[in-house]
């Protein structure tokens, strides 16, 4: 793989890169956090590899964003990996290829594998964490659950719908979510006018 990115993807986590490879890797993990859809998100919600030996033939049509940023960097297979510890969901590792080809049993074996162990240091790392000052660790993406609050406040909407506005908004604008819910924050973007 040339890429490799892993993300928490929210309850009991934040959702946010926890690592990656490159800018690249980084880049294709933030586009599937900003816009909540992707292969991420399904490994997520089926707990279960996504495998997209051909990005090209296998890819969701539900991802217009992440396969602009998957065909701009020329990613033609990707493979997302469950992180699960017992019942905690910590997230997903994202392994990206510029060569279209099919995993082996075993490579997928030894991704799942890795990706669960990957999980458990991570839960290990917010456990041992649980002592420091919360504030002093804050992740840049609290900047998205305060944007969304904001904006559930001004719309009377749900926070479901919220988040789905700022990223509609991000999406419209050609910016990064992370970037809009700034802009609400500091309210150079009020969706109440």
């Amino acid at each position: 793989m040339q890429h490799v990115a892993v993300s928490s993807l929210g309850a009991p986590f934040e959702v946010e890169t926890i690592c990656a490879s490159d800018a690249v890797a980084a880049e294709l993990d933030e586009t599937q956090l900003d816009s909540g859809v992707g292969p991420c998100w399904r490994a997520r919600a089926t707990a279960a590899p996504v495998l997209l030996p051909d990005l090209r033939r296998d890819a969701d049509a539900a991802w217009p964003m992440f396969l602009a940023t998957a065909t701009r960097h020329s990613i033609s297979s990707v493979y997302a990996f469950p992180m699960v510890v017992g019942l905690v969901e910590v997230g997903v590792v994202n392994l990206y290829a510029t060569r279209a080809h099919a995993l082996s049993v075993e490579q997928v074996d030894e991704a799942a594998v890795l990706a669960n162990s990957a999980g458990r240091r991570i839960l290990r790392s917010a456990l041992d964490s649980l002592d420091e000052d919360i504030s002093a660790n804050a992740s840049p993406r609290r900047f998205v659950h305060q944007a969304t609050g904001m904006v559930v406040a001004q719309l009377r909407v749900a926070p479901d719908d919220a988040l789905l506005i700022i990223r509609a908004h991000a999406f419209a604008s050609g910016r990064p979510v992370r970037e809009v819910a700034e802009a609400i924050i500091s309210r150079d973007i009020d969706f109440s006018t």
